[in-house]
């Protein structure tokens, strides 16, 4: 179940990693295992102590081994999993929290594939972190912002050089070729890209809105 605390609490993280120069080194010293990083998580979700995440009793808790919490008020068995994107997964919690800094870290985003590579899962597993990250983040952590240059790039091959029965005979220029628009952050370089069946001034304009673009240079 992905709550309103959930989505806060994985967007901080993100955030915090994105704007820090941690390298990749660095936080594997940090967080070498699973009990760093369930120590990591219950400090930034609960910073003043446990909280029940059913009650929200704060006073009565009690705490057992191996992270676990029992709230005394209504007889709740928790731990910082509990009501977040983490429950219900068997993925040691370091290796969810290198997945978030990988996500928010590569410059064109992270696929499933690369991800199952970095942190040793299957790719269906990756897939599924991947989602459950998305999601609680609210949004693609990988829009572009700030200064976004928008150009459009038509890929295929040339008429002359195609066989006379596939040729379309209708000029020069984008004719047979497939359409691309890409979006650039400026400051970064990140690149964004998509396929279009034809590229004009209003729906190249349309794409940027809809990717949150905050400045566009066509």
């Amino acid at each position: 179940m992905l709550t309103p605390l959930t989505r806060k609490m994985s967007w901080k993280i993100g955030c915090a990693m994105s704007k820090s120069t941690i390298s990749t080194f660095e936080l594997f010293r940090m967080f070498p295992d699973q009990e760093s990083a369930r120590v990591y998580f219950e400090a930034r979700r609960w910073p003043d102590g446990a909280v029940c995440p059913a009650c929200g009793e704060v006073k009565r808790i009690g705490v057992r081994k191996g992270g676990f919490y029992r709230c005394n008020a209504c007889l709740l068995d928790f731990t910082i999993r509990t009501g977040t994107i983490f429950e219900r997964s068997k993925v040691p919690l370091h290796k969810w929290l290198y997945a978030m800094y990988l996500l928010v870290t590569a410059r064109k985003g992270i696929s499933s594939v690369q991800l199952h590579a970095q942190i040793g899962v299957t790719q269906k597993t990756a897939w599924f972190m991947l989602q459950r990250l998305r999601e609680a983040c609210g949004n693609d952590p990988t829009e572009l912002a700030g200064i976004v240059e928008i150009d459009e790039a038509y890929i295929g091959g040339k008429e002359a050089a195609k066989h006379e029965s596939k040729r379309l005979n209708l000029g020069r220029g984008g004719v047979g070729k497939t359409a691309v628009i890409a979006g650039r952050e400026r400051q970064s370089g990140r690149v964004k890209a998509e396929v279009r069946a034809s590229v004009t001034g209003r729906n190249a304009a349309a794409i940027g809105q809809r990717l949150t673009y905050k400045e566009l240079i066509a």
